[in-house]
């Protein structure tokens, strides 16, 4: 009762009629009642709408992706394993990749994302995460979709006479950054 009565004087209402047969809501009492269930409620509902998210979210790997390290390879591997793993889902998260910059994207793993492939040889990558080898891959070409080497189906060597390239060493494979 002083919880009410101190209500009662923080809203300058009554709340509640006293009686001889006891206490009833007045309308006012009646009015706050009915809106203050639809509050407990849709705060039930607003917590257990944040809980599906939060397991939604947990269940999301962020793989990064760029053009020079594409997440293919992982892709490759994730769709064989994936059925072992129902509700998990992957976002991929593209990235420039300069080759100024590419150890500032792999310093940001477990926060912008989970996962990183590419070709990794450098030791000033290896101190800053983890490596899986995933296998040894045959040269490759990545140009901008607008390339004049983009249509082609063959690429001989003479067609990258005149060309800025940028190779890392001879038998290096692609590697999963954990």
């Amino acid at each position: 009762m002083k919880q009410i009565n101190g209500l009662e004087n923080h809203l300058g209402m009554k709340l509640i009629s006293r009686t001889n047969q006891g206490i009833k809501l007045t309308p006012a009492g009646q009015s706050i009642f009915k809106d203050a269930l639809f509050i407990f409620d849709y705060s039930e509902k607003s917590i257990e709408k944040a809980r599906r998210y939060t397991e939604e979210y947990e269940k999301t790997f962020c793989v990064g992706t760029s053009i020079l390290t594409p997440c293919k390879p992982f892709m490759d591997l994730w769709y064989k394993i994936s059925p072992r793993f129902p509700g998990y889902r992957l976002n991929i998260v593209p990235f420039e990749d300069e080759h100024t910059n590419i150890l500032a994207e792999i310093s940001a793993l477990g926060e912008k994302f989970d996962f990183l492939t590419g070709v990794f040889d450098s030791a000033t990558r290896l101190d800053r995460c983890e490596f899986l080898k995933l296998g040894k891959y045959k040269k490759c070409i990545a140009v901008n979709a607008n390339h004049r080497l983009s249509k082609k189906k063959i690429i001989r060597l003479s067609d990258l006479f005149g060309e800025d390239l940028m190779m890392v060493k001879a038998c290096r494979t692609f590697t999963l950054c954990l």
